[in-house]
């Protein structure tokens, strides 16, 4: 597959939530949209994909490069 964005198993854990191993890719030449209730996970698996947030688990791959929360 030649995708620019995969996201494998995202995973974050709050008190009262989990965003629990969310899997996706976005192919080239593809838009993609992320709809959801309130409080469905939209704005954290966005914020865990940047890495402005540190997720607990998973990968999240651009262009094919992964990209890492272990900042130096």
């Amino acid at each position: 597959m030649n995708a620019i964005l995969q996201v494998e198993n995202l995973t974050k854990q709050y008190a009262d939530f989990k965003l629990d191993h969310v899997s996706f890719s976005v192919p080239k030449g593809t838009i993609m949209g992320l709809i959801g209730e309130n409080g469905a996970g939209k704005s954290t698996t966005i914020n865990a994909i940047l890495d402005l947030i540190h997720k607990d688990d998973g990968t999240v791959t651009f262009w094919g490069q992964e990209l890492s929360s272990n900042k130096t």
